[in-house]
């Protein structure tokens, strides 16, 4: 028997991998186009929708709604002999019919500024993080519009999908592939993470001489990853998939690039 062949007849050691992922929390930025194509479609909507029926709310010769009225814009009304370069106003209900009708509510001096106050202005939060802005690549709340990856960097300095080996044990305590991955996951990043794997069945595949790593897809749910096993694994990172390109090896890469999103 040559080398050659006692080399190829060793079996090769298995392994299961999760491609965990989170998933984006908000909508990706609008380029250019988009912008303005919601803006246009925006604005089209609030000039074609239906008059603001001030006389319902308000009856006529109060108090209630002469403030109503002061707060408003006022309309350009048609007069004889004057031309208007933006058209003819056409004016109903004290509103410009051509244009959108913007409707101010006139605000009680007593009113409280308080966060409890419905009538408050709406502020959305920012896009940008405090771990944006620190570049904290172990937090969850970081590029919140692209999806992230978990990956730790094993004993070697190698930055990896985390991967769990397969150990012989008897007919009865044989587990699935993913539930080793699982388990393996909640062994070296605790208990309290919630994660939901998309299937048994392995989504790819990374064969080397001497093992067959198996990756299955996965996303947290709920929780967080907290390293627990300092040993084996000295680092982890949430990453995009432009980020992941930079921290590992450009082979290792070209195996697992097709089983992670663009954005």
């Amino acid at each position: 028997m040559s080398v050659k062949t006692a080399t190829n007849s060793i079996p090769k050691a298995i392994k299961a991998s999760l491609v965990l992922s989170r998933i984006p929390i908000v909508t990706p930025e609008l380029n250019a186009l988009e912008s303005k194509y919601f803006q246009y479609q925006s604005e089209l909507e609030r000039r074609l929708m239906w008059t603001f029926p001030s006389y319902f709310y308000f009856k006529k010769g109060t108090l209630t709604e002469r403030r109503f009225q002061s707060a408003q814009k006022g309309v350009i009304s048609k007069q004889p002999g004057v031309w208007f370069p933006k058209g003819v106003p056409d004016v109903k209900h004290n509103r410009e019919r051509s244009q959108k009708q913007e409707i101010v509510l006139p605000k009680d001096t007593s009113e409280s500024s308080l966060n409890s106050d419905v009538s408050r202005p709406i502020v959305p939060n920012s896009r940008i993080t405090k771990a944006d802005e620190k570049n904290d690549i172990s937090s969850l709340e970081r590029k919140l519009d692209r999806t992230l990856y978990l990956l730790v960097k094993d004993g070697k300095e190698n930055w990896v999908l985390p991967n769990f080996p397969v150990e012989a044990v008897n007919s009865e305590e044989k587990k699935a592939l993913h539930e080793t991955a699982e388990i393996g996951l909640r062994r070296i990043g605790g208990e309290d993470i919630n994660t939901w794997t998309v299937s048994n069945t392995p989504a790819g595949v990374i064969q080397s001489d001497k093992d067959l790593q198996f990756l299955f897809k996965s996303h947290i749910v709920a929780g967080e990853f907290k390293l627990k096993d300092k040993r084996s694994i000295k680092d982890f990172a949430w990453l995009t998939k432009d980020e992941i390109k930079t921290k590992v090896n450009e082979e290792y890469f070209k195996e697992i690039q097709y089983l992670l999103a663009d954005n």
